[in-house]
């Protein structure tokens, strides 16, 4: 009862905790705490720009009568560009100078937008979706003449330093403007702003009184009424910020009755009605123009959520796009609303949002040239807009009435000639070579008018950060949809093979233009799930381009050939012997995006030889597979008719390249895709050159798109099925699928369906899954019909433990589901013991926990510190004491660096959060009595007693009592290891963990092994994955801006590899993996060591979702058991994994390892049996059933070992009979000595043998010409 009470006011009392969420750099942390003038503020928005590159841009767009630049800060997803489809929102704010707040105001306002992306889910989806332009100041010379605390304010600041009164001096809808741009530099920038950007909506923010106007400002006879069309809108515009504003929302907000200066000839917001397309309301913020800074903060609270949520009204209404029938953008096209004489106009890509109320609506869409669209009765629902787009034609009698010289000729060449009106910087079917940003421009426009058969995503960056883009195409894109098999375009694997990419960009373009229309394109679309990467590698491209335009002088079949690190990317994929090739970033980006999907057929687009080859090596199957995929292609391709010198001899992979070939570390893609993946991948080549020329590129489209459809059609002409559970008739994932003769296996999706591509004749299948009876079928494969082979495998009745084990593997799918884990854990009831704790009290808060739930719980010491303080363990599982073999153990721990405060911390709340949930909440419940979790709070608790709270940066505690770095004391066999250090290294010696997570400071990224410099680990893309995993988790790392340091720092994914972030040898994390078999993580959770106990809170809510993500992993693993062909376990079985990493079975025949999700490759090896090769597919959402793995006898017969071991005995006999007869010769005693040496060597080697499979010098002493995994290895067919 005593430790009881100790611990009760740990998870009773709520500590005084700080809700709100960190600064990332104190240094520039806003304090509310005075104005900026045009200095400051310049240099803090300029400091934002930098540090937020990704989301927001800052740029002037004129300058005021004295020279100060007009600052707008653009904030959204790719900033530097124009996007097509986002709606385009401003808020502008001091065009009077005196009206100091709003001015203030906006530049909070753009720091909270910044600094909450990634962490609110409102700020998120707002730059997500928004187009937010923010000037803060359209007066800055008035506002340096202004003077704080004048509350009515005054002439000389309200007006430009030309006594302009900026926002009465806008032209009225009937006039032109009269004024100059010296007068009025600020307003002529402002209107010509306006007209460019065409914004949907904007805000004007004012002072000296509180509450909202909209147009009309003047009294012109059009405005006698005081209403627009739009009056509804506006006022629905205008009440939602009041609504959101505790003072505005009351009927008297108490302010002085002073002149309304506002009105008068020209206002802003009805120029903005009139002439930009653009609603905008005003809005008075406070009574007082220029309050003191002390009112600062309470300023910005009441205006926040007001600011926040009239941005949000940029979606509401009606959007699209205006084309015409080739799919051209239509800028400057009117849409009007039937009982409203207010129109609006398309912007530059044809696309536009109008505003409008719940409703229903007949809308036209008209432009000069064009017949006129209108759609009736439109619905609009509250708070999202309805997609409406529409489509003009050109009217047929116009057409008529032209000269017989002047008629248009159509053609499939006259429809690439974009329209004189069109201003899009892109346009389709456009024939000439496009840039990056031209084709990311394609791509989304693409995907903006065509939401419903797109999917736009990126597969990954290339080196230079640019997207490797994919597009699918398909009804209900993006879902893996029963019946629907996936195939794979590919292009500009080397970036100066042009044609590639540009033919996959017009067959993007084609597949979308024709949906609809084309019996056989929508066919395919409602068929198939088309992926279509049109630039695997754009670094190389934009090189390449750029030496096309600029006529470098040279050979341009070497310039941008490689990528950006001067790498083949097609000689660049990993090798199944893991010799341990530097993979690129594009290389990994194509390989990932693969694992991901069950591609049946997969083309990549070449240039620079003509026809179509596939790998070598083949089984006769896939050998007559692929000579029938590539005879169609030729059948169906116009090109092929007439042979040409480059056309290649025969249809085999390319050994030879006339052109020069940059670094070759690897592999080629198709023997990869063949060896590695259920994909069968072929190279088009289109062209003999690798620069076609532009005008050429049209005529190679026409030759070839046919027999690109052709080829999306064959996936639909092979074999195909389901292999279903024979009891309950779902679908079996995973399950392996064989045919007869070839060893390039294919698996079912995770719907149990699969794709087998085969030329026509007779097969025999065989379709097989852990714990099913096999069941094979024969199948006759016609040309012209796809074969449906469906197995229907059957299993024992599932016991009482097979029937838990699988309720739990539902359960931990059903947490893998986006959002529900994070749903869990927010419904957690929470210990809320966070605080910093001495030795003595942590010690006692353990014993607590044990006390009090002795059920699951286990405290025990690992050995003493330097100090003799105790370094405890606390275990936590449903089976402490009769641990499982199917239980997976996972390692948490801290303070290997004392200074590193907030990790123990965190570790005792997770620690106590799940002992207080257990028997209270089913998945918790459940988790835990399916692991074993170690959690080791304090390894250093000698530094930890030494550090000092509140400092960052500190040197006091990082080390033991002896002064030494205990991560750098990790060494194999090391006998003056330090205590603490000894104590870890037994606990990993005794092995079995699957995972180790360490929680570390000073910096906010997640780092995998090796913390050694100049080496690689086998199962690196595994390891990165597992760091992947805990930063995509947190709020804030997975962005991978550092923000610890004034320099700002960029991490891609917030991920690197030990050895880049802070390269030393005898790390804990490197001796983990090395000895210990454990992949381990090292986690940086704050960029202070040991931050203020008021952060402890923040710093759990970002960590918690992660820390429990990585208890989930555990149990996504890959695990199995190997057995004799008598279904005893084989002990000394090692299954080999993608060639590279070897994971030792136990006692049992039992093995565990964590993989990447994707395809691997197992092969399985043990003395006296024969080597066994399994494919199986990981999932990132699903439970892997344990694989059973049987081996069958050595086919060495017993009569010949006999005859071995007889003439080996034989032989001994013999050898001792001439040692006997020369005993006494002179010769013995050299024999003697001789024998004596190898006795010696012999147990030397095997001293060093034994050591070997534990020692992180292994590899070092392998020859270069030799792999550790040479044994295993099987020589291709």
């Amino acid at each position: 009862m005593h430790t009881l009470w100790l611990i009760l006011p740990h998870i009773l009392i709520v500590p005084h905790q700080i809700l709100g969420l960190r600064s990332t750099n104190k240094d520039h942390e806003e304090t509310y705490k005075g104005y900026y003038n045009y200095a400051d503020m310049t240099d803090r928005l300029q400091r934002f720009s930098q540090k937020y590159a990704h989301i927001c841009s800052l740029s002037s767009i004129g300058q005021s009568v004295e020279g100060r630049e007009l600052w707008v800060m653009r904030i959204t997803t790719n900033p530097s560009t124009d996007v097509p489809g986002k709606p385009r929102f401003k808020y502008v704010g001091n065009i009077h100078g005196d009206e100091a707040l709003s001015r203030q105001l906006l530049v909070y306002l753009i720091e909270y937008l910044l600094t909450q992306y990634g962490r609110d889910v409102r700020v998120t989806e707002l730059v997500n979706r928004t187009d937010i332009y923010i000037m803060a100041s359209m007066n800055p010379d008035g506002f340096e003449r202004a003077v704080e605390g004048g509350c009515s304010g005054s002439s000389e600041g309200r007006e430009n330093a030309k006594h302009y009164d900026l926002d009465k001096s806008f032209p009225d809808r009937d006039e032109s403007f009269s004024k100059t741009s010296e007068d009025l530099p600020e307003v002529t920038a402002v209107m010509k702003w306006i007209l460019e950007k065409k914004f949907d909506l904007s805000g004007s923010l004012h002072g000296g009184s509180v509450m909202a106007t909209y147009p009309f400002d003047d009294g012109s006879s059009y405005a006698t009424s005081g209403l627009t069309a739009d009056d509804a809108v506006f006022r629905h515009l205008a009440q939602t910020y009041t609504e959101n504003h505790p003072i505005m929302r009351m009927d008297n907000p108490g302010c002085p009755d002073v002149p309304d200066k506002n009105l008068g000839d020209g206002g802003m917001q009805d120029y903005n009605y009139f002439k930009g397309n653009c609603f905008e309301v005003t809005f008075g913020l406070s009574c007082c123009k220029y309050p003191p800074a002390s009112q600062l903060f309470t300023e910005w609270t009441n205006n926040k959520e007001a600011l926040l949520a009239y941005i949000h009204q940029a979606h509401i209404g009606v959007r699209g796009f205006v084309m015409t029938r080739s799919g051209f953008g239509l800028p400057d096209v009117t849409i009007s609303v039937s009982g409203t004489d207010h129109n609006i106009t398309t912007w530059m890509f044809g696309d536009y949002y109008r505003l409008l109320l719940p409703g229903r609506y007949d809308i036209t869409a008209s432009s000069p040239g064009y017949l006129s669209n209108t759609v009736k009765n439109v619905p609009v629902i509250e708070g999202k807009a309805t997609l409406l787009n529409f489509t003009l034609e050109e009217p047929v009698e116009e057409m008529l009435m032209l000269d017989p010289s002047e008629q248009a000729v159509v053609t499939n060449e006259g429809l690439n000639t974009p329209g004189p009106t069109s201003r899009s910087p892109i346009h389709t079917l456009d024939f000439r070579y496009h840039s990056y940003d031209e084709m990311e421009m394609l791509l989304q426009l693409l995907s903006a008018v065509h939401p419903s058969i797109t999917y736009l995503n990126s597969a990954g960056r290339s080196v230079q950060g640019r997207n490797l883009y994919v597009m699918e195409i398909s009804t209900n894109p993006g879902v893996d949809q029963q019946g629907k098999p996936e195939v794979m375009f590919l292009g500009n694997l080397h970036g100066n093979e042009f044609i590639g990419r540009e033919i996959l960009l017009n067959l993007v373009e084609y597949l979308c233009r024709n949906y609809g229309k084309d019996p056989l394109v929508t066919r395919l679309v409602n068929s198939t799930r088309i992926h279509i990467m049109p630039s695997v590698n754009p670094d190389g491209y934009e090189l390449a381009l750029k030496a096309h335009n600029e006529r470098v002088s040279g050979d341009l079949s070497i310039i941008g050939h490689g990528n950006s690190h001067r790498v083949d990317l097609n000689a660049n994929f990993p090798k199944q012997s893991g010799t341990g090739n530097t993979v690129e970033a594009e290389t990994q980006a194509v390989i990932n995006w693969i694992k991901d999907h069950f591609f049946v057929l997969s083309a990549s687009i070449r240039g620079g030889f003509r026809g179509v080859v596939y790998p070598s090596s083949l089984d006769s199957v896939d050998e007559d597979m692929f000579k029938s995929v590539a005879k169609a292609y030729y059948v169906q391709s116009q090109a092929f008719q007439e042979p040409q010198a480059c056309d290649v001899p025969r249809t085999r992979e390319k050994k030879g390249i006339k052109h020069y070939r940059p670094v070759v570390t690897g592999i080629d893609m198709l023997t990869w895709a063949y060896h590695s993946t259920d994909t069968l991948a072929v190279n088009i080549g289109l062209s003999c050159e690798l620069l076609l020329p532009e005008e050429l590129l049209s005529e190679y489209w026409e030759k070839n798109y046919g027999a690109l459809l052709h080829f999306i059609q064959q996936v639909h002409l092979f074999v195909r099925g389901m292999v279903t559970d024979g009891h309950s008739g779902k679908g079996i994932a995973n399950a392996t699928v064989v045919v007869e003769g070839s060893s390039h296996y294919v698996h079912t999706s995770s719907m149990g369906q699969y794709w087998r591509p085969l030329a026509p004749g007779s097969y025999h299948i065989t379709a097989s899954a852990p714990g099913y009876t096999p069941i094979s079928a024969s199948v006759r494969v016609l040309e012209t019909r796809v074969e449906q082979v469906d197995f229907k495998l059957t299993r024992g009745t599932l016991s009482v433990e097979e029937g838990e084990q699988k309720d739990f593997e539902k359960l931990v799918e059903w947490l893998l589901a986006p959002g529900e884990l994070d749903q869990l854990v927010r419904s957690l009831l929470p210990a809320q013991t966070l605080r910093y704790r001495t030795y003595r009290e942590r010690s006692e808060f353990l014993r607590g926990l044990t006390l009090n739930f002795p059920r699951i719980t286990r405290l025990y010491s690992l050995g003493q510190s330097t100090e003799f303080r105790t370094i405890w363990a606390l275990e936590i599982g449903g089976n402490l004491e009769i641990p499982q073999a199917a239980e997976p153990k996972i390692r948490f721990v801290a303070g290997v660096h004392g200074n590193a405060a907030v990790g123990p911390e965190l570790l005792l709340e997770f620690a106590s959060v799940l002992c207080l949930n257990y028997g209270r909440n089913p998945a918790i419940t459940k988790l835990i009595d399916r692991s074993r979790i170690l959690i080791l709070p304090c390894v250093n608790p000698d530094g930890r007693e030494q550090a000092q709270e509140g400092f960052c940066s500190p040197s006091k505690g990082y080390t033991n009592a002896h002064g030494t770095d205990l991560d750098t004391d990790f060494f194999y066999g090391n006998a003056s290891a330090q205590p603490e250090t000894h104590a870890v290294m037994n606990l990993i010696y005794g092995g079995g963990f699957s995972l180790s997570v360490v929680l570390e400071g000073g910096s906010l990224l997640a780092t995998y092994p090796y913390d050694r410099p100049n080496q690689h680990a086998q199962n690196e893309e595994t390891l990165r994955y597992l760091a992947s995993l805990y930063a995509s988790s947190h709020p804030l790392m997975h962005l991978g801006n550092l923000g610890c340091t004034e320099k700002s720092e960029q991490i891609p994914g917030g991920i690197l590899r030990g050895a880049d972030f802070s390269a030393h040898t005898g790390s804990m994390k490197d001796f983990s993996l090395d000895v210990g078999v454990c992949p381990e993580i090292t986690v940086y959770t704050d960029c202070c060591m040991f931050p203020s106990v008021r952060q402890l809170f923040s710093l759990w809510i970002e960590n918690r979702l992660p820390l429990f993500r990585m208890l989930l992993e555990v149990h996504r693993r890959l695990s199995g058991v190997v057995r004799d062909s008598k279904g005893r376990p084989v002990s000394d079985a090692v299954v080999v994994v993608n060639g590279s990493m070897n994971v030792h079975a136990d006692s049992q025949g039992h093995f565990t390892t964590l993989v990447a999700p994707g395809t691997h490759q197992l092969l399985v090896q043990a003395h006296g049996y024969q080597q066994e090769l399994q494919q199986v597919n990981i999932s990132s959402d699903k439970v892997t059933s344990p694989i059973v793995i049987d081996f069958t006898a050595d086919r060495a017969s017993l009569s010949q070992a006999v005859f071995v071991i007889a003439t080996a005995s034989l032989m001994s006999v013999l050898i001792c009979a001439l040692l006997i007869w020369h005993l006494r010769s002179a010769k013995f005693s050299r024999i003697r000595d001789g024998v004596r040496w190898l006795r010696r060597k012999r147990d030397v080697l095997q001293m060093e043998a034994m050591a070997s499979e534990k020692s992180p010098l292994r590899q070092e002493f392998l020859d270069e010409s030799e792999s550790e995994d040479d044994p295993f290895l099987v020589e291709g067919r």
